[in-house]
């Protein structure tokens, strides 16, 4: 090889002026004259860095297969074809075919034989059927030397009159110490027919065995490829909108001659997974921007539906989307376990657009829809693999929903955020629903059980009928009522452990109540206590001499100051209330009072009038848990303030009133909202029935669970007390009526 510059460029020009150019000659000689360049220095590629790549980039032999379906189905194939021979040992051979759209010389020398192409971002579109293309940038031609010692590449073109070939072997050429630019792999063109198309990989001397588990990896990523759903096909517009691509007519994977549900039927989602959903939710937008939902349950045997409360989601756009619901119970299921193994492989809602998957929505790592830390999920307790379904949008009828440039997902623009709300709405609302439906059903089973007699109750007409045995009879009467007796003390002390219980998770609910409130109103004190020391440390330092507003300011520091501390001794009080479970006579004009004191600011910021009186003085309850007062008025208050957000009432208005009648102690929660339509009438005390949506306005009333109303009809009834809607005061919309039997101490007291 010339050293010098001068001996390199007559070498240089005398290889130039043969008739039958020495390309591989000419290249040595190029790479040894830009070394020689006394002002530059240029990267050089080992050969061996295609070998790293491919097991560094592609780890697993399914995920390199798995890489090439995706080639096949970015080049608009309709299908693939797989076929291994002599696969279950190291050696064998792998040949791919698929009838995509095939390459030309140009398109395997600047986009299969360059690395790091950016042809994907350029054309993130396949040509023909408008595919958002799904395979990761430049990582094939490692995926098959991944698989194989050797590859013979076949493709052709449509219209073409010739097809390629370029042979490559990876052991025996790609070797350390060689430079990747001179590694020669031969190239072949013959003749075929004009409208042959497509491209084959023949992948010789496969570097694993494969096994049974290999190809279901492998199934279960098609599985996913394309939607498992009945989408509508959509024509997608180009960048020229007055052309759209060809109507996709779909993409079958076939392995060793078989497809997907011939080879593996378990892997049938229809059978195996959808038909144990305990309900179908579907949700749509209109041309308006309202959203509409749905939801059917076979096996709960409803169906409802509901709107959304205005037309906030015009920027989203019109689209579609359906979930399935699991509920992973073996009542309400055959096969559980299976059922959750499969959720969690496969549970999740992803996006489509156009017909085709954006990633990463879906995947078992992603929860774009805050399922599991979700603010609005502390009580619905679901998660990614509780749903399995799909977002449907279009780039015509969607076009805010953009996919970011690295096509990692959707831009989180408001549109997007607008998206998350309407599918967070939807799925809360369903869910409420389906659970308000089974515990209906979980009342109707107990009502017919209490039909019969109690545990106690039977044991109690068994001792009497052993009891009424004559002398002499062969049982034992009395000893076997002595036993009987002792059985019945054990159900009636487990019976009362029953109620105990119940009462202390009613109390617990009651405690979270005052947390949240606690949390709410110290956050505000402490970010108006902020406010205050930064507007005291401005005007100190620019009017020292300013006394009196310097006091001012301090004075609102210290007012602040105290009113954290008045929280803190309320929720102090609240917690040793709870902790201890202690009952009282509780001073109903006192907790009205402080109730009221707490949300004093809420009221002013919103504008909402408050009006509360207690007509007897010293009007007291029966025994009774502090947090389950509370618990009720902070539960008419929320559902006051949704009924006022809802009928956009010009006079937010609240009344409270208490007062005697009979022996009951009544609370009277009135407000200026719409009312309870007469339709449901009936349901609003049932667990988990709801018709206020996803909240996204207020922080103190936040979504609608379904439970509040639940929980002041079990408080009463609990209390020999009940809760009742009422007639309401000239100037109101509803009123609800809290009645709780008095202190014993006042029964003989006169009433007002």
């Amino acid at each position: 090889m010339p050293n010098t510059l001068k001996e390199l460029k007559a070498s240089l020009q005398k290889e130039l002026n043969k008739d039958s150019l020495n390309f591989e000659r000419l290249s040595e000689l190029n790479d040894s004259l830009l070394e020689l360049d006394p002002q530059a220095t240029r990267f050089t590629v080992d050969a061996q860095h295609i070998h790293r790549l491919g097991f560094e980039l592609v780890g697993k032999q399914e995920t390199a297969l798995s890489e090439l379906i995706k080639n096949a189905y970015d080049a608009d194939a309709t299908y693939i074809n797989i076929e291994f021979k002599d696969y279950n040992k190291p050696g064998g051979t792998l040949i791919i075919s698929d009838d995509g759209n095939g390459m030309t010389l140009f398109n395997i020398r600047e986009n299969w034989m360059r690395l790091s192409t950016n042809d994907k971002e350029k054309n993130p579109l396949s040509p023909q059927y408008g595919r958002s293309r799904a395979g990761r940038k430049g990582i094939g031609r490692f995926a098959v030397e991944r698989l194989g010692k050797q590859l013979l590449l076949e493709t052709k073109k449509k219209d073409e009159t010739k097809e390629i070939r370029v042979h490559f072997d990876w052991e025996s050429q790609y070797q350390s110490g060689k430079l990747l630019t001179r590694i020669i792999n031969p190239i072949e063109q013959f003749s075929a027919e004009q409208n042959a198309h497509g491209t084959t990989l023949r992948i010789g001397k496969l570097r694993d065995k494969w096994t049974k588990n290999d190809f279901i990896q492998i199934w279960k990523y098609v599985l996913l490829l394309q939607p498992p759903f009945e989408i509508p096909l959509r024509h997608r517009a180009s960048k020229n909108d007055s052309d759209t691509y060809a109507l996709d007519p779909g993409f079958k994977v076939q392995i060793n001659g078989q497809l997907k549900n011939e080879a593996i039927p378990e892997l049938s989602i229809e059978k195996s997974f959808l038909a144990n959903r305990t309900a179908l939710i579907k949700g749509w937008i209109d041309d308006d921007g309202k959203g509409h939902f749905h939801v059917h349950s076979e096996i709960l045997e409803f169906e409802d539906e509901q709107d959304s409360e205005d037309n906030y989601y015009q920027e989203v756009g019109p689209l579609k989307f359906e979930v399935s619901y699991f509920i992973y119970n073996s009542k309400l299921m055959p096969s559980v376990n299976q059922a959750r193994k499969f959720g969690k492989e496969l549970g999740g809602i992803r996006v489509y657009r156009d017909g085709f998957r954006v990633l990463p929505y879906g995947e078992s790592s992603n929860d774009w829809l805050q399922l599991v830390i979700g603010e609005h999920n502390r009580l619905l307790k679901a998660k990614n693999y509780n749903f399995f379904g799909h977002v449907a949008l279009t780039s015509v009828k969607n076009p805010a929903l953009e996919e970011t440039a690295s096509r990692e997902g959707l831009v989180e623009n408001e549109a997007y955020k607008k998206l998350c709300d309407f599918i967070n709405e939807c799925l809360e609302w369903a869910v409420l629903r389906v659970a308000s439906y089974r515990h209906s059903k979980q009342v109707d089973s107990i009502s017919k059980t209490n039909l019969q007699p109690s545990a106690s109750g039977a044991l109690q007409e068994h001792i009497d009928e052993l009891k009424n045995q004559p002398q002499g009879s062969s049982i034992d009467a009395q000893q076997m009522a002595r036993k009987l007796e002792k059985v019945q003390v054990m159900v009636r002390e487990k019976e009362q452990k029953d109620i105990q219980y119940s009462e202390m998770l009613r109390v617990l609910a009651s405690l979270g109540i005052s947390i949240a409130v606690f949390s709410h109103e110290t956050g505000g004190a402490v970010t108006r206590l902020k406010a205050s020391l930064r507007n005291l440390h401005s005007v100190t330092l620019s009017a020292c001499q300013n006394f009196k507003e310097i006091n001012a300011h301090f004075e609102q520091v210290n007012q602040t100051t105290n009113r954290l501390g008045d929280l803190a001794n309320y929720i102090s009080a609240q917690i040793e209330h709870s902790v201890t479970r202690n009952k009282n006579n509780i001073a109903l004009y006192g907790v009205i009072e402080e109730f009221i004191e707490q949300f004093k600011n809420y009221f002013n910021t919103r504008e909402i009038r408050f009006e509360w009186e207690v007509i007897q003085n010293g009007l007291r309850t029966t025994f009774m848990h502090r947090s389950e007062i509370d618990a009720v008025l902070f539960n008419f208050l929320t559902n006051s303030i949704k009924a006022m957000e809802r009928s956009n009432a010009k006079q937010r208005c609240i009344k409270v009133t208490a007062i005697r009648q009979d022996n009951l102690a009544i609370i009277r929660f009135q407000d200026t909202g719409a009312g309870v339509a007469d339709n449901i009438k009936n349901h609003i005390f049932e667990a988990f029935f709801t018709t206020s949506s996803h909240n996204r306005k207020d922080e103190i009333a936040g979504p609608g669970c379904g439970l509040g109303l639940k929980i002041v009809s079990d408080i009463a009834k609990v209390n020999k007390g009940f809760v009742r809607l009422s007639e309401p005061d000239t100037g109101y919309g509803c009123c609800f009526e809290f009645g709780i039997p008095i202190s014993p101490k006042q029964i003989k007291l006169p009433e007002v």
